[in-house]
C-alpha cells in the first residue's frame, strides 16, 4: 500500500475499499524462478520457446507492475504485449495445423500472424475477465489440472502445471472470498501469456491419433484453452456488443456477463463458483473428446447449447431484492 500498489474503488470495480493489488507478482515470480531453474538443469527444457517465454514474461511483468502502480497508456501496454507475442513466435512458437503443409512460406507467415493475434487476445481477455474475487485464479487452476491429460506424461510440463497451480492457490486463499489482495494487471496478463505458452508446449506432446492428424489446429493447443470457453466467450460477446453500440473498446466498463450478474444482486462467490462449474464441465467434455467418446463437432454443439442457455440466464434472470 505504501508503494501505491492498491486498487481504489471505481464505478467499474466490485469492491468498496482500497485493496492491495499486484498480488500476481507472487505466483509469477515463483513460476518464472522455477522455470528458470528447470531450463538450466533439465536438458529437455533447453528450448528456444522456453527461453523466449522467460524474457517475454519478465518484460510483461515489469510493465504490468508499473501499470498497477501508476496507470500507463494502452498504447504502451499493447506494444509490450505485441513484443511478448513476437518473442514467442521467434522462439519457434506457432499454432500448428496438422492438415496444412507448413513448408509453404505463405502458410507459415499466416500461422505466425495467427499466433501473435491469439496471444494478444489471451493476454487481454485474461485481464478483462479478472473482475471478481477468485474468478480468474480458480478457473486457471481448474484448467491447468485438466491440461495434464493432453501432454502424454511429459514430466517437465506436468511439473510446470503443478508449480503454477500451487503458486496461484497461495494467492487464491487470500483473494477468495474476502478479497484481501488482488492480482492486478501484473497477475492477469501473466496468466493469459502463460496459458498460451502451456498451449504451445502441449502441441508437441499431444498423443498422435488418426483424428488428431485431421485436426485443423493442434488438439494439444485447443484442448489446453477449451475448459475456459465460458470466460473467453464472455470477453468476445461483450466486445461485440460494445462495437455494435459504437462504444470505445479501450474504455473501462462493466458490461461483461460476470458484472451483469453481480449488479443484479448475485454475490461474487456465486458468480465465481458458477464460472468454475462451467470450467469443470467444459474440462470434462474436452476429456471425453480427447478419449474419443464424443467427436469435436459434438463437443462444439453441446457447448453452443450450454453457452446459449447461459446467456439467456444472465439476461433474463430477475434482479435480486436486496435485504
Amino acid at each position: 500500500m505504501r508503494f501505491n500498489l492498491s486498487a481504489t474503488p471505481t464505478e467499474r470495480c466490485s469492491h468498496n475499499a482500497p485493496t492491495p493489488t499486484a498480488g500476481g507478482l507472487g505466483f509469477a515470480v515463483i513460476f518464472i524462478g522455477f522455470l528458470s531453474y528447470l531450463f538450466l538443469t533439465e536438458e529437455s527444457t533447453k528450448l528456444p520457446l522456453i527461453y523466449n517465454y522467460l524474457i517475454a514474461a519478465c518484460l510483461l511483468l515489469i510493465v504490468s507492475l508499473y501499470d498497477d502502480c501508476k496507470p500507463v497508456s494502452y498504447r504502451l501496454r499493447l506494444a509490450t504485449q505485441l513484443m511478448c507475442a513476437l518473442l514467442l513466435v521467434i522462439g519457434d512458437g506457432i499454432i500448428e495445423s496438422p492438415v496444412i503443409d507448413i513448408q509453404s512460406d505463405s502458410v507459415l507467415f499466416f500461422q505466425k500472424i495467427l499466433t501473435v493475434f491469439t496471444f494478444l487476445s489471451l493476454i487481454n481477455a485474461a485481464n478483462f475477465i479478472d473482475g471478481l474475487n477468485g474468478l480468474l485464479s480458480l478457473c486457471v487452476m481448474i484448467t491447468l489440472g485438466f491440461a495434464g491429460f493432453w501432454i502424454d506424461g511429459y514430466q517437465p510440463l506436468l511439473h510446470m502445471h503443478w508449480v503454477l497451480i500451487a503458486a496461484v492457490f497461495g494467492f487464491f486463499i487470500f483473494n477468495f472470498p474476502n478479497g484481501k489482495i488482488f492480482m492486478g494487471d501484473t497477475g492477469s496478463t501473466f496468466l493469459g501469456l502463460t496459458l498460451g505458452f502451456f498451449a504451445l508446449m502441449a502441441q508437441s506432446h499431444y498423443p498422435v491419433s488418426a483424428n488428431h492428424e485431421t485436426a485443423i489446429f493442434n488438439k494439444g493447443f485447443v484442448f489446453t484453452l477449451l475448459p475456459m470457453a465460458f470466460l473467453w466467450f464472455d470477453v468476445i460477446f461483450t466486445l461485440l456488443r460494445r462495437i455494435m453500440r459504437g462504444e470505445h473498446l479501450a474504455e473501462a466498463h462493466r458490461d461483461h456477463m460476470i458484472h451483469i450478474l453481480f449488479d443484479k444482486g448475485y454475490k461474487h462467490v456465486f458468480v465465481t463458483l458458477l464460472y468454475a462449474f462451467g470450467t469443470i464441465l467444459m474440462g470434462c467434455l474436452t476429456y471425453c473428446c480427447h478419449v474419443e467418446q464424443i467427436s469435436f463437432i459434438m463437443l462444439l454443439g453441446i457447448y453452443a447449447v450450454l453457452q446459449t442457455l447461459f446467456v439467456l440466464f444472465v439476461f433474463k434472470v430477475p434482479q435480486r431484492q436486496s435485504k
